[in-house]
């Protein structure tokens, strides 16, 4: 979904994708099939024109009274938009989740934060927590983050964001790594790599982009890089493939627990891990966009 609030679109939306639009504005599109309403508390307790299939609400904690409960109750095409300005806004909204469980509600949940003047890296931080403390529980079922007034100017890891990547991608692709962290969608390749000691004989942070610019169009597929056989298969005990040092120059392949090569030169192992993830049948060629998004993530 994106939220076009009070907008106009005046070109073709992609193939399954829907908008979201206030209340008032929906009304004004007449009988479009890819837009639903948004709601405040107060129109949705007065409104008559709810959508047969789906109307999104937006709600805090303070807005959910008897009245509100009560009409809940009765409908079961709403999904509920919480917000929160609270100083403590995951402890409030964890505290509407419970409320929800204690009323036997079972609206489905979009979790929404509001970040303002702070940084991309702080965007990343601020986001994983507040949304990821909810999802790792099984509390709520997507999320929404408005971000103004992104800092630009302060001290960023060169890694947070892609060259040329504009904010929305940014977000875009924070939230993804949140849902897929928590386990709520799976949207691409996961990756496992250890922190790094005295015993990892090679460079673990170059030979992790190395597979991830291989592999990331691999959805679904779940890749530990580990600097040695210590603690490394114990690390990686849910992963589909290792990627392990054994040595100087050398690396173990595994498939799950199993080890299936071992002391591999490491200028061929990436290749033998390729090629272990195609005999195994998990392989698909990438599409020219992903290609394309490898590279200039590289």
């Amino acid at each position: 979904f994106i939220f076009t609030g009070n907008n106009h679109i005046s070109f073709p939306i992609p193939s399954g994708l829907k908008q979201i639009c206030n209340y008032h504005h929906w009304l004004s599109l007449g009988e479009d099939k890819n837009s639903y309403p948004l709601f405040t508390t107060k129109e949705y307790l007065k409104s008559t024109d709810l959508l047969a299939t789906l109307n999104f609400l937006e709600i805090n904690l303070s807005d959910l009274t008897e009245g509100l409960i009560k009409k809940l109750k009765k409908e079961n095409n709403i999904v509920l938009i919480i917000k929160t300005k609270n100083d403590h806004g995951m402890a409030e909204q964890r505290r509407f989740f419970i409320e929800l469980m204690n009323k036997k509600l079972e609206n489905m949940v979009i979790i929404k934060r509001d970040y303002k003047n702070i940084s991309f890296d702080e965007l990343r931080l601020y986001s994983s927590t507040d949304l990821g403390a909810l999802l790792i529980d099984g509390m709520g079922d997507g999320v929404w983050i408005a971000a103004n007034q992104i800092k630009t100017n302060n001290r960023v890891n060169e890694k947070t964001t892609y060259v040329g990547e504009s904010q929305t991608k940014f977000v875009n692709r924070t939230l993804f790594g949140i849902l897929q962290a928590a386990r709520v969608r799976i949207s691409k390749t996961d990756y496992i790599a250890c922190p790094s000691c005295g015993r990892t004989l090679f460079d673990l942070q170059e030979t992790t982009e190395m597979i991830r610019n291989r592999t990331s169009h691999l959805k679904g597929l779940k890749i530990a890089i580990m600097g040695c056989i210590v603690n490394g298969p114990g690390e990686m005990a849910d992963a589909d493939y290792g990627y392990v040092g054994s040595g100087i120059d050398k690396i173990s392949l595994y498939r799950g627990k199993n080890i299936v090569s071992n002391n591999i030169p490491s200028a061929k192992a990436v290749d033998s891990l390729i090629n272990l993830i195609k005999d195994d049948g998990n392989w698909t060629d990438p599409d020219y966009k992903s290609s394309l998004t490898a590279k200039h993530n590289h």
